[in-house]
């Protein structure tokens, strides 16, 4: 996820060096970088579907676009805070996409990137953490996941920026949501990280939200999470020097957006037995 200024139509969308999620979820910085050492080839075609449309739509505005016609496409599809805090004698038809880019704006700003570097980061970390939700899931309700997740971390964002002229581009809300329901399913029946990135997920009962914050382990990984993000958005560290590059607002918002509503897209489970009893 990345923040980019509104008013410099030059750089928007650009810029930086595009790695809001290479930035801050690196595999040299995690403590669970075991999940990116899973088969190449053993990843659910919904992810490879999401992965090829956001490299279509970044190849559809780096080829086919004009700069002009890339940064109207922004505007229109990126999610932008200024939207919803307008004075009350200018009307939000006013922006560019009016208000049903404020209605859609939080969902599509996650089909948008700030480069391929950007992109491919994002796109890593969604196969990573992804791929246990969607065979679990299924296709249809993964989406509608990283779709609410995404929207999530647009709405957190929006709360700590207040009627900022501000892009915000990029998949990782959505994918940091996956990563919030995925520890859930990955740490359950006291799993450790590595267990659980090694074992099939899809018949596990997932921890309730409850025991996703008081267990040590789910605990830790939350806290490492959050602080590795603070460091690296609030900090600038990873960033080129260029502060609040990276959104981690939107990598909060989504992680418990995801967290907290995933049983909400789980497909229903069988009942566990209980001593011979259901």
């Amino acid at each position: 996820m990345q923040q980019e200024d509104f008013p410099d139509d030059r750089h928007a969308g650009r810029g930086g060096d595009g790695s809001a999620g290479a930035g801050a979820y690196g595999p040299d910085h995690h403590p669970w970088s075991g999940a990116l050492h899973q088969k190449a080839f053993n990843v659910p075609g919904i992810i490879l579907l999401l992965i090829l449309v956001f490299a279509g739509v970044q190849a559809w505005r780096d080829f086919l676009m004009t700069p002009a016609e890339n940064y109207r496409f922004l505007l229109r599809y990126a999610f932008l805070p200024l939207r919803y805090s307008l004075p009350p004698d200018v009307s939000m038809s006013s922006l560019p996409g009016g208000i049903v880019a404020a209605v859609l704006g939080p969902f599509t700003h996650m089909f948008l990137h700030a480069g391929w570097l950007h992109l491919m980061a994002n796109s890593l970390w969604m196969a990573a953490f992804g791929a246990p939700v969607a065979r679990r899931t299924g296709p249809l309700r993964f989406v509608m996941l990283m779709l609410v997740s995404a929207a999530g971390g647009a709405l957190f964002y929006l709360t700590m920026h207040w009627g900022e002229p501000a892009l915000l581009i990029g998949a990782s809300g959505g994918v940091s949501g996956l990563m919030g329901a995925s520890i859930r399913l990955i740490y359950a029946d006291g799993a450790s990280l590595s267990e659980g990135l090694h074992r099939d997920l899809t018949k596990v009962h997932p921890l309730t939200v409850l025991q996703t914050f008081l267990l040590p382990r789910p605990r830790a990984f939350i806290l490492v999470w959050m602080g590795i993000n603070v460091l690296f958005g609030v900090f600038g560290v990873g960033s080129g020097g260029r502060m609040n590059a990276i959104a981690w607002e939107a990598h909060m918002g989504g992680f418990l957006t995801g967290l907290l509503f995933f049983s909400l897209f789980d497909r229903p489970r069988e009942p566990r037995l209980e001593n011979g009893l259901s």
